[in-house]
């Protein structure tokens, strides 16, 4: 069979869409549509906004393909992705946002129901899409100094000026309503204001993607899916600013109101360099989350490894969550859950109480870090069913627990330089099997309880230098069963401290 070079020269474009010529102009039947083709220079002073719009307009006008950025640095403006186009940015292709302000104008995604919706558009913005990408080998920079400069200018303005910035700083990929997302490969750098946020969306697959924000960048969250469903997270790099990975629903009446929970989420196999948190829940969860699974996960230098955080007024229930096989190094909280993410008065429970419940913590291992854990439910609304195992922790201080019923702790290693190992108060229906503290402090007891029952410690050791096993204090203590344990090594098994009742303590 004989081929004309015609043919062949369609053909080679076909499998060779990288090449920057001719050959790869979106022309006949190919899905390739270079930007360069619609006029974008990569020199990184030419602004390429309205070239590559027209690039994605005519991908989306054929019935969809890839919109392909070569090699060189493509200054733009906000693009907004349509249906069926995938972005792609090569290997040393720079996308790279503009520092004028004007080239973000302001847009109404139709998201929230009761208060003003204007927002500023992001370097890549879409809603209402279906089967949309974000791919490639090149770097998406957000060039993010400018607006972080405004964002503080306001913050301390005590001149009387009007604002800088009324409809806030562009995400560099922001995303509404969207079904059949993908995001892999690309790098992206000094973002803005958070750097993926994808509202409202289903299917989405983040995977294998880079991001860098400086830590002086202010609010510049990795990715923050808010109100999604079937969300997978892998393979990714994420050193910034802010929470590294953030699951969010909405915040206080809104998000009730919508009523939209991000649910079904698997994180997987990447690595957090800083960060406030690395795979984070809340503060803005009024809409619930649940169903969320995050694993094999490399924490180093962030300020926690998990984080759950919410606050009377948010209201909202997050379930069904599981954290598995972290390394944790040189990180300030490894554990913080927390019902007190702002100082609130008490009021009673309602619809703007928040609740967490059914969370599970397994296999990992912390050092060098100030605390082992920190957890906070509210006194009219405790953590329920929280369940910890398979942990070993060399820290400053150890477990702190407060206002949890049904907690688990089982084959828990913790050795605090100061304090006792495990600390907990005003906790019910406890279960302690095989905790222990290797490295014992002779004036500190290994767990210290006050304002607890109905607790069962089992399989528990002692070990050389250890004074007492269990301190227990508070009036309403009680009903705490020792049972199978060898606490041979502890000068007492147990003490009562002050105002804990007689009896309070059985030993089998």
């Amino acid at each position: 069979m004989k081929f004309s070079m015609s043919v062949l020269m369609l053909l080679f474009a076909l499998f060779y869409p990288g090449l920057n010529s001719t050959a790869a102009r979106a022309t006949g039947p190919s899905p390739f549509f270079n930007v360069m083709d619609y006029g974008a220079v990569g020199d990184g002073t030419t602004l390429c906004t309205e070239a590559i719009q027209k690039a994605v307009n005519g991908c989306a006008a054929t019935g969809g393909g890839k919109v392909y950025i070569p090699a060189g640095k493509f200054l733009s403006g906000a693009i907004f992705l349509k249906s069926n186009v995938t972005l792609n940015v090569s290997e040393g292709a720079t996308l790279l946002a503009s520092k004028d302000f004007n080239h973000f104008p302001p847009f109404k995604p139709g998201w929230r129901i009761r208060s003003d919706d204007t927002r500023v558009s992001s370097l890549i913005t879409g809603h209402d899409l279906e089967n949309v990408a974000v791919t490639g080998r090149g770097t998406l920079d957000g060039n993010g100094r400018v607006w972080w400069d405004a964002f503080n200018k306001d913050k301390n303005r005590k001149d009387g000026r009007a604002r800088i910035l009324n409809y806030g700083r562009p995400r560099v990929i922001n995303l509404y309503r969207c079904r059949d997302v993908k995001i892999e490969g690309v790098k992206i750098l000094n973002s803005p204001s958070w750097t993926v946020h994808l509202v409202g969306c289903d299917n989405l697959v983040v995977d294998g993607i880079s991001i860098v924000n400086p830590e002086e960048g202010p609010n510049t969250d990795g990715v923050n899916p808010e109100s999604c469903r079937n969300v997978r997270i892998s393979n990714c790099f994420i050193d910034t600013g802010d929470d590294c990975i953030t699951l969010k629903s909405g915040e206080d009446e809104e998000g009730r109101l919508k009523a939209r929970p991000t649910e079904n989420v698997a994180i997987t196999n990447c690595v957090m360099y800083k960060g406030h948190g690395a795979v984070v829940i809340g503060s803005e969860m009024s809409g619930c989350v649940r169903n969320v699974v995050a694993s094999n996960i490399v924490c180093v230098g962030t300020d926690r490894a998990v984080r759950i955080k919410s606050t009377r007024g948010r209201g909202g229930v997050v379930e069904n969550i599981r954290y598995n096989n972290f390394i944790v190094e040189n990180v300030r909280e490894p554990i913080y859950i927390t019902s007190f993410y702002t100082k609130t008065d008490p009021e009673p429970v309602s619809e703007r109480t928040p609740i967490f419940r059914d969370i599970a913590i397994s296999h990992f291992t912390i050092k060098n870090s100030p605390y082992t854990a920190r957890i906070y439910g509210l006194p009219e609304m405790p953590i329920r069913r929280l369940r910890i195992t398979d942990v070993t922790a060399s820290t400053d201080v150890g477990f702190i627990c407060d206002n949890v019923e049904g907690l688990e702790l089982q084959n828990v290693e913790v050795n605090a330089g100061k304090g006792p190992p495990f600390d907990i108060s005003n906790c019910k229906d406890m279960e302690l099997r095989a905790v222990k503290s290797t490295k014992p402090q002779a004036d500190k007891p290994v767990v210290r309880m006050e304002n607890v029952r109905d607790v069962f410690i089992q399989g528990c050791r002692t070990f050389p230098g250890t004074g007492n096993f269990l301190e227990l204090a508070g009036k309403s203590s009680g009903n705490i069963l020792l049972a199978g344990n060898d606490l041979s090594a502890a000068k007492n098994h147990f003490i009562l401290k002050d105002d804990a009742p007689k009896g309070a303590v059985e030993e089998k």
